[in-house]
């Protein structure tokens, strides 16, 4: 058994993580060491790996706990799959809107170093924006 303390250090991170992913359910309840004390185990350790690596690919709590249950049962591939296929297709619609205001910096950008910067007029950024 370690303590809550020692089970943070393990996964890399902190002792109020632990005690949040507990708090909703994305932990066990902690077993009680005689003076009250949170105890766990390794299976503690590994569950809570698995939540940090998830939140590590920004995963949202929500489809954690799908991901915990998928892993707690018979692991059928095929869901596990979907799960990450899903993850994935989230992280490019993301990607995609990045790159979209990306080009919608640069052009605003572009307007002003060609149209008021060598003019000294005031900025037409704030103008484009208020449009």
């Amino acid at each position: 058994m370690i303590s809550i303390g020692e089970l943070a250090r393990r996964a890399q991170c902190t002792v109020p993580t632990v005690r949040y992913y507990e708090s909703i359910g994305l932990l066990p309840k902690a077993q009680r060491r005689e003076g009250g004390n949170r105890a766990y185990d390794r299976a503690d350790l590994a569950r809570l790996n698995l939540i940090r690596r998830c939140r590590d690919c920004d995963i949202p709590i929500e489809r954690i706990r799908d991901l915990v249950s998928l892993s707690e049962g018979q692991r059928p591939c095929g869901e596990t799959i979907a799960f990450f296929e899903e993850q994935r297709r989230v992280i490019k619609s993301r990607i995609d809107a990045l790159r979209d205001l990306d080009l919608t910096l640069s052009l605003h950008l572009q307007s002003c170093e060609s149209s008021c910067l060598p003019n000294g007029e005031p900025c037409g950024i704030f103008d484009e924006l208020q449009a």
